[in-house]
């Protein structure tokens, strides 16, 4: 039989949630994969974003460069990119990853954010996905799933079980005082009742098909954290729904119709912490603040608010970004990143007011010694080698010399804010810029702790991954030993 490799990804579950899931008995296929077929979960670190284009590009195709979070601001393009719905990608994607070939290459990449080079079956679409050289793939998969008597019996069975649990969820928080997220609530509806079985169709179609390398996302868990918290029970039980999706690709590594012999890896990108509203205190936003300190400026919150001085000449414009845990600031009207001397000269005490907020954990910007840290305490290095104060500011956080890696890395693109603001983290929850229960994109916590579910014989060694493009080359030395394999016997 010829060989192939599907790589399921399942967004936003952490490794020790993972353990948690297989302990406490909602992953049963997976538990059983690591007993009887020499299955192992890997814990790895995904770098810094804790976001699932930074993480998933670097899988896909081992460069997550000038990828600073889920959305941003492109100053030389005066765009902001983002994902998901509208999304703006496809406008700057011929700006990344040149010369990069794609682990999917001549293969499907099924609901990904990328293309990767790849079949494109279904998924979140950007505007590269729609030219007009290239058949609408994605139309094809949805035809099918519509016409395919068995898939519609089972969606319309799940999804109306998945649609009163959720309701039935969400009513219970609200009655309780219990916190949700109410347009996650909705993501967390679509992604569980229609995405994850339209992407599902998609994965067992292309392993039908043969085709070499599949790679297909799911987002399900993700949005049910978002919308309940990553440890409610309504989020443990959609990891029963993706524990029969595994068991279903499984079943099908040998029995599909193409006689194709399938290697299947399941890999996250990312985990979730608890969060607590950076509004929660007195209403106001970052962006609120910013605009009460710089005079005359218009701020524009992307998932927020415009904040403008009626009757007045703009003294200048600021392009805030908020992704989860994480938020960027742009001075719009200024080419480049401007550095910590440059901004002082321009703004003076606007980064240590930020840096002040009690919501606000670490202000990150650029100087000529490396990167700076500003906190409520005051100024910390990233330069090299690393200070002894700024790995104990650090350590609270992930191990000081990794994260400081991380954080450098960050720190020097290009398309990453003049200000780049983390929220507090205090050991369990983290402050979040976006309305959401569970939340990633920052740092501290299970978020920098995704997880790879292996074969033990294949020897993925993930104790020193620090991004997650530094899994490219595990998978595609095994989509190609695979494929050396074949080609001997």
């Amino acid at each position: 039989m010829r060989p192939g490799l599907v790589i399921i990804h399942v967004d936003g579950l952490s490794y020790a949630r993972l353990r948690i899931a297989v302990d406490q008995g909602h992953m049963p296929f997976v538990a059983r994969l690591m007993e009887t077929e020499g299955y192992e979960a890997l814990a790895y670190r995904c770098g810094v974003p804790s976001t699932t284009p930074f993480a998933q590009v670097g899988i896909l195709f081992g460069d997550n460069s000038e990828i600073p979070s889920y959305r941003w601001w492109d100053k030389r393009a005066n765009l902001l990119v983002s994902f998901g719905s509208g999304s703006t990608f496809g406008r700057v994607a011929p700006n990344y990853f040149a010369g990069r070939r794609p682990l999917t290459q001549g293969g499907a990449c099924i609901a990904a954010l990328y293309r990767a080079g790849a079949t494109d079956r279904f998924g979140p679409s950007y505007e590269e996905r729609h030219r007009p050289d290239e058949p609408d793939a994605g139309g094809r998969a949805i035809a099918a799933f519509l016409l395919n008597p068995v898939a519609l019996y089972f969606w319309i069975r799940h999804g109306g079980l998945a649609l009163f649990r959720i309701a039935s969820e969400y009513l219970q928080a609200r009655f309780s005082g219990r916190r949700t997220a109410e347009v996650y609530v909705i993501a967390d509806i679509y992604h569980e009742v229609l995405v994850h079985h339209l992407t599902r169709f998609a994965l067992m179609q292309a392993m039908d098909e043969g085709l070499p390398a599949i790679y297909a996302c799911f987002y399900t868990y993700d949005e049910a954290a978002h919308a309940f918290g990553p440890t409610d029970p309504n989020t443990l039980r959609v990891l029963r729904h993706i524990d029969s999706t595994i068991r279903l690709a499984a079943e099908r590594r040998r029995s599909n119709r193409a006689g194709l012999d399938y290697e299947v890896v399941v890999l996250s990108d990312h985990g979730q912490v608890e969060t607590t509203p950076f509004r929660a205190a007195d209403g106001r936003s970052l962006g609120q603040f910013i605009f009460d300190w710089l005079p005359g400026h218009t701020v524009t919150e992307h998932r927020g608010q415009v904040f403008r001085h009626s009757g007045e000449p703009s003294a200048g414009r600021v392009e805030v970004t908020y992704s989860g845990g994480l938020a960027h600031v742009y001075f719009a009207d200024v080419a480049g990143r401007l550095d910590y001397e440059t901004l002082e000269s321009r703004f003076p005490g606007l980064v240590s007011k930020v840096a002040a907020l009690d919501r606000v954990g670490i202000v990150m910007l650029k100087d000529h010694q490396g990167g700076a840290l500003v906190t409520a305490a005051g100024r910390f290095s990233l330069g090299l080698p690393l200070a002894a104060e700024t790995a104990q500011l650090l350590e609270r956080f992930d191990a000081p010399e990794v994260l400081a890696q991380q954080l450098r890395r960050l720190n020097s693109f290009e398309r990453s804010g003049d200000l780049v603001v983390f929220g507090a983290y205090d050991g369990k929850h983290q402050v979040n810029f976006e309305d959401q229960v569970g939340g990633h994109g920052s740092i501290g916590g299970d978020q920098l702790h995704p997880f790879v579910l292996a074969k033990k014989q294949w020897g993925f060694d993930t104790s020193r991954v620090t991004n997650s493009s530094e899994l490219y080359p595990m998978l595609v030395e095994l989509r190609d030993r695979s494929g050396s394999l074949s080609t001997s016997n």
